[in-house]
C-alpha cells in the first residue's frame, strides 16, 4: 500500500436509507489522488513547465456500501507506470470489508503546442517499486 486517508462518512453523502451514494467513492479517490500527487511530486503537482495531468479513464467496481457513521479507509494500493499513462489502484474499505476498487489512468500533456508526454522521469523515479505481493491484489 502506498498511502491510505480515514474518510468519515457525511451526512451529505448518504441517501434517504442511510447508504453512500456511489458518485462519493470517486470524490474520495480524488482526495487520495491529490495526497498521491503531493508526495511524489516536487513541489506538489509539478511536472514540469507546461507540463499538466489529465484523467484518461477511471474504472470502477463496487463490492459493498459504506453506511452512515462508517469511517471509510481510501488507499492507493499501486501505481504502474504504463509509459504513457501512470496507473493508479484505489481500495475503499469499512468495516472490515471491501466496498469498492478503481483504476485510474493518468496522463501527461504539454499544453502549447498540445501533445501527449511520457510519465516525466523525475516524478517516475519518485514513485514507490510495485511490490510482488501488490500486484496479485
Amino acid at each position: 500500500m502506498i498511502l491510505s486517508l480515514e474518510h468519515p462518512v457525511r451526512d451529505a453523502e448518504v441517501d434517504e436509507f442511510e447508504v453512500v451514494h456511489f458518485s462519493n467513492y470517486l470524490k474520495w479517490y480524488s482526495n487520495a489522488l491529490k495526497e498521491f500527487l503531493g508526495r511524489y511530486s516536487s513541489p506538489p503537482g509539478f511536472f514540469g513547465e507546461g507540463v499538466e495531468i489529465r484523467v484518461a479513464r477511471v474504472r470502477a467496481s463496487y463490492s459493498n456500501s459504506a453506511l452512515r457513521n462508517d469511517t471509510v479507509q481510501v488507499s492507493v494500493t499501486r501505481a504502474e507506470n504504463l509509459g504513457r499513462a501512470l496507473q493508479l489502484h484505489f481500495r475503499a474499505e469499512a468495516r472490515g470489508k471491501l466496498l469498492a476498487r478503481a483504476e485510474l489512468n493518468l496522463v501527461f500533456v504539454q499544453k502549447e503546442p498540445y501533445r501527449l508526454l511520457p510519465v516525466p522521469e523525475a516524478f517516475a523515479r519518485q514513485l514507490p517499486a510495485p511490490k510482488t505481493a501488490e500486484r496479485a491484489a
